[in-house]
């Protein structure tokens, strides 16, 4: 086949592209075999799959087998297109009874990379589910999924013309994918998905998997009135959205549908941050109930830093959540750039390599396949705790928006488009769905009714809700009377002070951090004065006995950047590690002092989000970097004899704190901003 994407060989490799035979670009899902690894269909139906716990009894099948695990996703048939052609491995280049067996599995349209994974019992699990019979799917719902998605597209397109909307046509396959996601994972305790995506099939996801109505969506194409979006400050595929969805087997999931700027992969830490602080407020059973999923675009993948970055916090102490579902919506090719130019790699995914974690390239046209990949991956996220990255690929019906044209960079591509008929035609006639064409024109009619409604509203749909915790939240402006006294008695600051300062019996201190405690331990009882260090210990100290979380994190935030903190005490002859402030008092608000490895831009989204996701109630302190606090660690120390200021903690312009009892032979009162009630300007959602 030739093409505009094959005008150069693949990257990686200078050899020229693959000869196997494609007589069918696609798979067929009613049969899960594929006809582009040359396997004789009609016997290899007959093959009986046998478990991999099984091949240890024929070395001979186990040699073959094991090639084929390592290597198979290479001569897979992966493009709907054809344009990613097959690449043979020496090592695959086997013909008896095993290699077909194995060809079937491991070559077809789901390849899978996981020999990067060390743990031989994560690799035996998925090996055992491939070789094992799939699971049947819920056809009829996956159908229905799929002519929602292009029936909405295409009324856009029809009722819009030339407004960009980011189409999903080309990879619908996609909602069904969330869709058997969201049922494994509600059947796992899953109440709420946490999702994040850039801008590329989102008003689809909103109106199917966030479940707001169509019209509330069409508004946002119409003239209504203009003061009803003042102060949104993003366009429409860019604003987050929250639903209840309903699974197939009855389950309701809450979700969260992350609001993305144009930066296409800010949302990931932003994703994951707000999922760890549901987590964390939720306690034991957290990680099963809070499910993040983050949206991909293949070259952002590939090419933006801060996916690595977030990535990167997966199995760290004070970051997981328990594993992210990756999807990469991979169309192969990034706004006018051809596949082999985005990335050094065959797949965009290969950056995940860097993680032990299973890579899933699933060919985005075999719908059966797209949800026996979808329930794996989520049992494996649920059973070993890490990420999971499904890379579903497809293809861009439009241009990189619906304005623009794709013709003039990819013409031979965008010929073959033109010809390819949607998805849902093409499963429909796969599992002899006769009524499709009758219930596509019944879903258009629905869809076309509610673009007529939205014409008639009079303000745009805000398109999610607060939770309930923010009922009691007070808006607006700053005003003098909302001044409250938080400061503590010296009674109790002596009592932090104590707790602060001790340690275990038989605990061997350093002897420099001893003579600091003992410094501390006269600062706390007026017979010195009080440093920065100590003022912020025992602000971090009263918020925790008060019932408030602390969360402190940063490169140096356990030690301090300036040798100032030391909030973990390191035992010099065991490296036994105790934290003053996880013992102020029995009963205590949570606090975790987590390191951070070197990065800058992740952690800029990652604390706010944490901050944004605590309740009003009950708001949490987190500081990072690890130098000093800021006013969003929720913290204050300032003089008795000084007014309490405004609470900051959920201001948009935190200002720096200051410490001035310092200079004083007096203890400081320590005041916070979650004494009495909170109030703010801007608080973030």
């Amino acid at each position: 086949m030739s093409s505009g994407r094959s005008a150069r060989p693949e990257s990686c490799t200078d050899r020229p592209a693959s000869f196997i035979l494609v007589t069918r670009p696609m798979a067929t899902p009613k049969t899960g075999t594929t006809s582009a690894a040359l396997i004789d269909k009609n016997q290899s139906e007959t093959l009986a799959l046998r478990p991999a716990s099984t091949n240890g009894s024929n070395p001979e099948r186990e040699r073959v087998f094991s090639a084929f695990r390592q290597w198979g996703y290479l001569e897979g048939d992966l493009d709907p297109l054809g344009f990613l052609r097959p690449r043979p491995h020496p090592d695959l280049q086997i013909e008896n009874e095993y290699a077909r067996e194995a060809r079937a599995i491991y070559c077809s349209t789901i390849g899978v990379e996981i020999n990067h994974i060390s743990d031989p019992e994560r690799r035996n699990w998925i090996y055992q589910r491939l070789e094992s019979e799939a699971e049947e799917v819920d056809q009829q719902r996956a159908l229905d999924l799929l002519i929602r998605a292009d029936l909405f597209e295409q009324v856009l397109q029809q009722r819009y013309l030339g407004s960009k909307r980011f189409s999903l046509e080309g990879v619908t396959a996609g909602l069904p994918l969330v869709d058997e996601i969201l049922d494994t994972a509600a059947r796992r305790g899953a109440i709420e998905l946490v999702m994040g995506m850039s801008h590329r099939g989102r008003l689809n996801v909103m109106a199917h998997v966030a479940r707001r109505a169509p019209e509330e969506i069409f508004a946002g194409f119409e003239d209504v009135d203009p003061r009803s979006v003042l102060g949104s400050g993003d366009v429409k595929y860019h604003m987050g959205a929250t639903g209840e969805y309903i699974t197939r087997s009855g389950a309701k999931v809450h979700i969260h549908l992350v609001s993305n700027p144009s930066h296409l992969e800010a949302v990931d830490p932003v994703t994951v941050g707000r999922t760890r602080a549901k987590q964390d407020r939720t306690g034991e059973g957290g990680r099963e109930k809070y499910l993040p999923l983050i949206v991909h675009g293949d070259a952002a993948f590939a090419g933006q830093g801060i996916l690595a970055e977030t990535m990167n916090y997966a199995d760290l102490k004070g970051y997981t959540v328990g594993g992210t579902i990756h999807v990469i919506v991979n169309n192969l090719l990034g706004f006018t750039t051809s596949y082999f130019e985005e990335h050094s790699t065959r797949f965009a995914a290969c950056i995940a390599r860097r993680q032990s974690i299973p890579i899933f390239h699933v060919n985005g046209e075999d719908v059966d396949a797209v949800l026996r990949v979808a329930r794996l991956a989520t049992e494996y996220r649920y059973t070993f705790g890490t990420d999971v990255v499904i890379d579903l690929i497809g293809y861009r019906r439009h241009g990189h928006s619906e304005v623009d044209d794709p013709t003039i960079t990819q013409p031979l591509l965008y010929e073959k488009i033109k010809k390819h008929p949607p998805l849902w035609e093409i499963y429909a006639d796969d599992i002899g769905a006769t009524d499709a064409q009758t219930q596509a024109a019944a879903v258009k009619a629905e869809f076309e009714a509610a673009q007529k409604k939205a014409g008639s509203l009079k303000k745009k749909p805000t398109m999610r809700d607060l939770p309930k915790y923010w009922d009691q939240y007070y808006g607006g402006r700053y005003k003098p009377e909302f001044e409250v006294e938080t400061g503590i008695s010296l009674e109790e600051l002596a009592k932090v002070t104590t707790s602060l300062t001790s340690y275990p019996e038989g605990f061997h201190i350093h002897p420099k951090v001893k003579k600091l405690l003992d410094q501390r331990a006269e600062m706390g009882t007026g017979k010195r004065p009080v440093d920065y260090g100590m003022a912020e210990a025992l602000a971090f100290a009263s918020l925790a006995k008060q019932g408030v979380p602390v969360r402190l994190s940063g490169q140096d935030s356990r030690r301090g950047t300036f040798n100032q903190r030391h909030s973990v005490l390191t035992d010099i002859e065991n490296e036994y590690e105790y934290v003053p402030l996880e013992n102020i008092a029995p009963g205590q608000a949570r606090c975790e002092v987590s390191g951070r490895r070197s990065s800058a831009t992740s952690p800029m989204s990652r604390k706010p989000s944490s901050i944004s996701s605590s309740p009003p109630e009950r708001p949490s302190g987190t500081c990072s970097p690890a130098s000093f606090c800021f006013c969003p660690t929720a913290t204050r120390a300032r003089d008795r004899n000084i007014p309490a200021p405004a609470s900051s903690a959920f201001s948009n312009s935190p200002r720096r704190t200051t410490f001035r009892s310092a200079s004083r032979q007096t203890p400081p009162n320590i005041s916070t901003c979650c004494g009495g009630k909170r109030y703010a300007t801007g608080a973030s959602r």
